[in-house]
């Protein structure tokens, strides 16, 4: 089975690698091997290869720039279908379409030098597109659920692709339908609906990157703000900094001393290390504070909600 996916790939010209470190495939720089690493250079070769993955009961999980993801120190026998080069995009009027793949920081930039500031608060997130419709990101009160006007996906099971307009994808805060149903966004259009003079985008995208400068440990690796807002407000970095929890580590990861919101990776950390370290800040807000906080990254390689 395995020998006729491999060829099928070949036949097809789709770049893949076996073995692959998946360390090097997210911002935390953690993780064991993958046994394939796919990248489609198109949306075609991306549903052919996750229809494919379907058809010969290979595992697989589509992953964009990492930014989201903490990766089991295990070598996975799973195949990661990455999307970084399916960036191709469109704008027309006031509407972007644009690939899953396409990164959010280039999104904003080309967005800005059209004279619309919809995009200017994801400047500072790491991620892509497909990401980001998927888990509803955003920064500073804005996201990107409130842009989306309709979601081209694909059904893995049956290989239908469908167009899922604003009002079926049930955003909020951090949450969409993608991640109660087993579908994938191929591309997206987003509605730009707040034009504003080049020179003054920009001057904003430029105070935003120095107050990530400024506030957020992006000098190590870490794969961003750990936790969702409790009730979608309350900030569990600020409520860990005022538990005193600043720098409290489990292994080489270790709540960031400057922001403690983030779990940084101090040097050869490991997943089980972050883990351990997360199912110990859970204890203690739950201790603390009567709840449990829940995580906003993704776990790939083991169990864990």
């Amino acid at each position: 089975m395995r020998t006729f996916f491999e060829e099928t790939l070949k036949r097809k010209n789709i770049i893949f690698q076996e073995y692959v470190k998946t360390a090097d495939l997210c911002t935390f720089r953690i993780g064991g091997t993958c046994r394939y690493l796919i990248e489609p250079q198109c949306i075609g070769e991306l549903v052919e290869v996750i229809l494919l993955c379907e058809q010969e009961g290979i595992s697989y999980v589509v992953i964009g720039r990492g930014s989201n993801l903490l990766f089991s120190d295990a070598s996975m026998s799973v195949a990661l279908i990455r999307t970084t080069a399916l960036d191709g995009l469109l704008i027309q009027n006031n509407e972007l379409i644009a690939s899953c793949g396409t990164s959010l920081p280039h999104l904003a930039q080309r967005v800005a030098r059209l004279g619309f500031s919809d995009l200017v608060f994801a400047c500072g997130i790491p991620g892509t597109l497909g990401g980001g419709i998927c888990m509803n990101a955003g920064a500073h009160g804005k996201d990107l659920g409130s842009l989306v006007k309709w979601v081209e996906v694909l059904y893995p099971k049956t290989g239908e692709i469908r167009t899922l307009f604003n009002k079926e994808l049930s955003y909020s805060y951090r949450n969409s339908v993608f991640q109660r149903k087993n579908i994938f966004a191929l591309r997206a259009c987003l509605t730009l609906c707040d034009p504003l003079d080049f020179d003054a985008v920009r001057a904003q995208m430029c105070a935003l990157i120095a107050h990530r400068k400024a506030t957020q440990p992006i000098h190590l690796p870490s794969a961003g703000s750990v936790f969702k807002r409790a009730n979608g407000n309350i900030s569990i970095g600020k409520i860990l900094d005022e538990l005193g929890l600043k720098g409290m580590r489990c292994g080489n990861a270790a709540i960031s001393e400057k922001h403690a919101g983030f779990i940084v990776n101090l040097g050869g950390a490991k997943a089980a290390d972050v883990s351990a370290l997360i199912d110990r800040i859970k204890c203690i807000v739950k201790r603390e504070k009567g709840f449990e906080p829940r995580t906003e990254i993704r776990f790939v390689g083991f169990d864990k909600c």
